[in-house]
């Protein structure tokens, strides 16, 4: 190849990458797949069901038997064990009271969004929490995340993005990244206890309205908007600030692999812990659930 040639195919070749960088998504709905679907209340458990989206969630109580499936398992940067280091690996966790679907492994993925109503309320001691969120494990054990909750208790949608997710399953469950029993520390945060932002939260949406949540990956930052029908919706991400066209971009930091998201699972669905005192007819309403992907694949 000559000289004069080189500097024409790197053009072509920058030109074709910006044209795949600033192709659009291809939103492809789940609601046509299969879920697997759990169930945890009082006294009570479904584990090896299947469920389909829509489908609304509701508040449990508990206690609840110990889980039959998704062991604990330690691996290469997660090792399983008790505050006075008595290791867990192998063993069962008793969840909060919850009910949630889990999506089937998704690929080449850029985000994912939701149709949904974050409704209800609570009082009282405790959480009652609604939540769709992307995991690349399909236990939600101490992996990646990133999604929208909201706590009955509050007025906000929190947008969120952690890594070492669900690292304390319960009270006597902790994760760490070394697999030394000496160690107590939970390290569910990839920061090491530095200040670190793990998230934003979105204000002035009316939460008993259905909206379309959309988070996605977009030049190495997260793009979150927030739609009701085909216009976007008015919020702010402090609660006194200035309402605008609901659009953010968000940048993460380091720890966060914001470039290791393509495959994964999305779960819908509640969980309560302590005594909150529930709203009657509170109920998470999740109408679809779309998987993000680039170049219409």
């Amino acid at each position: 190849m000559t000289g004069g040639r080189t500097p024409i195919l790197l053009a072509i070749l920058i030109f074709c990458a910006l044209l795949l960088a600033a192709a659009p998504l291809h939103w492809t709905s789940l609601a046509v797949e299969n879920f697997q679907f759990f169930r945890y209340a009082r006294d009570s458990a479904a584990e090896h069901a299947t469920g389909h989206i829509p489908a609304a969630y509701h508040f449990l109580k508990g206690p609840v038997p110990q889980r039959t499936v998704c062991p604990l398992e330690d691996r290469d940067d997660v090792h399983w064990f008790t505050p006075d280091g008595k290791s867990l690996n192998h063993t069962f966790v008793t969840p909060s009271p919850s009910e949630f679907h889990v999506s089937a492994l998704q690929k080449n993925m850029k985000g994912f969004a939701t149709i949904a109503s974050f409704a209800g309320s609570s009082t009282g001691n405790g959480s009652a929490i609604e939540v769709v969120y992307f995991t690349d494990r399909a236990c939600s054990d101490a992996g990646i995340e990133y999604g929208f909750s909201r706590d009955l208790a509050t007025n906000s949608i929190l947008v969120y993005w952690s890594t070492y997710a669900n690292c304390g399953n319960d009270s006597a469950s902790l994760c760490r990244k070394t697999a030394d029993a000496r160690l107590g520390d939970n390290v569910q945060q990839e920061n090491g206890g530095v200040a670190s932002d793990h998230g934003f939260r979105i204000y002035g949406l009316d939460v008993n309205a259905r909206y379309t949540y959309r988070m996605f990956v977009e030049g190495g930052a997260f793009r979150i908007e927030v739609a009701r029908g085909a216009q976007l919706a008015q919020c702010a991400d402090s609660e006194s600030g200035p309402r605008h066209a609901c659009s953010f971009v968000k940048r993460v930091q380091p720890w966060f692999p914001i470039d290791r998201l393509e495959s994964g699972y999305l779960v819908a669905g509640t969980q309560t812990a302590g005594e909150p005192q529930v709203a009657k007819d509170s109920v998470f309403a999740v109408s679809d659930i779309l998987v993000a992907k680039g170049n219409g694949k």
